[in-house]
């Protein structure tokens, strides 16, 4: 499929929907270019065997464990279930997963070079539980949404999912509204389906893509972890700056970017009024991209 590449000047900006040269390869490379174009069209896409069975069977097992010892309710959903958040160094396991590639490539897509993460975190939902309402990730932002994608998520099938096990439910093309439901859309929910999704696939939605999910009708759990990925532009729900320099050199330069430490944001700070201009200049070209 022939993709939209483009060589930027360094005044220019990539529109959305473009792959900057670098990243051109990378998606060809991961057979990702079917993937890219569904979240350009539909406002979502299913990316299959993103990691062996092993990993999957290991972050699963995370999850479960760690919703079960915080007893969270995510969103007072799991009152037959459990969450869990702030989940980045809690178990190795999980720095693992954001640093996938195929998850990077599709968040790079979608948030441009040097998106950050948000939150993640994880649930378990049980036979009974209930469904959230219709909604865009992007909740908090007034309409019309921009142009540019501001959020992203990627939820991990550690399970195989379909609508009885629970599975998000989406309305395809809706990102292309760039506003929130009305409340009667939210209630009528036209035009939705099931995202179908293999145990160690991610699911990816567009933080404008109407969705909400399905109560599990199966017995036993669907166990997930939930990614949410933002553009440079907007700041992250979780805060991980406790996180040191053995933690990113570690995981490498791409968990350096991931929680912004190339970023110059911070870096002004009372009785020190300098900027970190190499920061500075990073992050004005990453934000082109």
């Amino acid at each position: 499929m022939k993709q939209n590449v483009m060589h930027l000047k360094s005044h220019e900006s990539l529109p959305m929907y473009a792959l900057s040269e670098e990243l051109a390869p990378r998606i060809e490379a991961l057979g990702l270019s079917e993937n890219i174009h569904e979240m350009e069209t539909l406002g979502y896409t299913v990316v299959k065997d993103v990691a062996p069975m092993e990993f999957i069977d290991r972050l699963r097992e995370a999850v479960r464990r760690h919703a079960l010892e915080d007893k969270g309710t995510y969103f007072n959903l799991t009152e037959k279930g459990a969450s869990c958040d702030m989940l980045l160094g809690r178990d190795p396991v999980f720095a693992e997963a954001v640093v996938n590639p195929k998850l990077l490539a599709i968040v790079e897509y979608m948030c441009g070079r040097g998106a950050i993460i948000s939150q993640l975190s994880g649930s378990v939902r049980v036979q009974g539980s209930k469904a959230m309402a219709l909604h865009a990730d992007q909740d908090w932002m007034p309409a019309p949404f921009p142009e540019h994608n501001a959020l992203m998520t990627g939820c991990w099938a550690l399970e195989d999912l379909d609508q009885q096990a629970g599975s998000t439910k989406v309305i395809p093309h809706s990102h292309r509204l760039r506003r929130h439901p009305s409340p009667e859309e939210v209630v009528a929910e036209a035009g939705a389906i099931p995202i179908v999704a293999p145990k160690g696939s991610i699911a990816f939605w567009s933080g404008s893509v109407w969705h909400s999910n399905y109560s599990r009708e199966l017995p036993g759990e669907r166990v997930m972890l939930h990614s949410t990925f933002a553009r440079l532009a907007y700041r992250p729900l979780e805060d991980y700056s406790h996180l040191g320099d053995d933690f990113i050199e570690r995981f490498g330069p791409e968990m350096s970017t991931l929680l912004g430490r190339e970023l110059w944001y911070g870096s002004r700070v009372r009785g020190k009024g300098g900027v970190d201009m190499k920061n500075y200049g990073w992050m004005r070209s990453a934000a082109r991209r």
